[in-house]
């Protein structure tokens, strides 16, 4: 039998973020306790009773789907599911969703060769960006300003993957922003924070030194989030935005299955992990009590399991 209250973290480290998530999480009456990768055979192998949801923080994009995989196989509950991560995951997989969707997006092109990285480059014109489809941090990203630093790039790269075996990748419409770019971070389908990241490099991640400036969540990023999460299903994201300076248009850039927050909210003082346990604690409440959960379907043998991201 499924134990209601108990929620294991999946972790690769307890990172501040997460001895935050575990401190909510025991605040609003919760069992909680990390999870690591040595521990997942005993929970799938059902030698105790499932955790009533497992919350995925794995840092290892790929660890982070196998982990959701085998718990959803299992009948647990898993924030985010495997399905979603792996798309979060992916920045091509994250396009081709925002195109079906109608999600304003930056023109984004997948490539499978060099040949086809400098002829979409060309198509699109300079400066134009190539991104790795999987990454984070900024890491990858290239900016090509001109036609040397397309040689560059290639010429790189194929000294280390001569055949090819790291394609695809994406090239993407380089967007001329105001010194900053957005991330909002939503629980459930709320957003409960924006923030500026202000830099004068055109990467504006926080790990390259991005300044953290909190700011309004308007209609407009409202909007565009809801967008998001019917795409995606509820869940725990960080959705990036960013200004078009030609257009005044807001796009989402993409969006973060397992966001970061523990030194941004020391900035800004919204206590994200907070909301998020809340928010767990109140959707396992009403699963306990038989009402409908939003974003949870049964499986044949009667489990609930996760139908959109919790």
């Amino acid at each position: 039998m499924t134990s209601p209250d108990q929620v294991l973290l999946s972790v690769t480290m307890l990172r501040p973020d997460e001895k935050l998530l575990l401190t909510a999480l025991r605040a609003e009456g919760l069992k909680a306790q990390p999870l690591l990768m040595e521990d997942l055979a005993e929970v799938v192998a059902g030698h105790s009773g499932p955790p009533a949801l497992a919350l995925i923080r794995n840092l290892s994009h790929r660890d982070a789907i196998s982990v959701s995989r085998r718990l959803e196989h299992a009948g647990v509950t898993t924030l985010n599911r495997a399905s979603t991560i792996e798309t979060c995951n992916d920045k091509g997989l994250q396009a081709l969703l925002f195109a079906r969707s109608g999600i304003p997006h930056p023109v984004t092109r997948h490539a499978f060769s060099y040949d086809q990285v400098r002829s979409t480059v060309a198509a699109f014109g300079l400066p134009s960006v190539v991104k790795p489809v999987s990454g984070s941090w900024g890491r990858g990203v290239t900016k090509m300003a001109n036609a040397e630093c397309v040689d560059a790039w290639v010429g790189g790269r194929e000294s280390a993957d001569a055949g090819g075996k790291l394609f695809p990748v994406v090239v993407q419409e380089y967007i001329d922003k105001p010194g900053h770019d957005l991330r909002v971070v939503v629980v459930g389908r709320t957003p409960v924070v924006a923030i500026q990241r202000v830099s004068d490099d055109w990467r504006t991640n926080t790990h390259l030194g991005a300044e953290v400036r909190r700011t309004e969540i308007t209609p407009e990023i409202e909007k565009l989030c809801g967008q998001v999460v019917d795409a995606l299903g509820p869940g725990f994201y960080g959705v990036d935005l960013v200004e078009d300076l030609t257009t005044g248009e807001l796009l989402v850039l993409e969006v973060n299955a397992n966001p970061e927050f523990a030194r941004s909210s020391a900035l800004h003082g919204v206590n994200v992990a907070g909301h998020l346990a809340a928010y767990i604690a109140q959707q396992l409440s009403e699963e306990h009590s038989q009402s409908p959960v939003p974003g949870l379907s049964e499986n044949r043998s009667g489990q609930q399991l996760a139908a959109s991201a919790v």
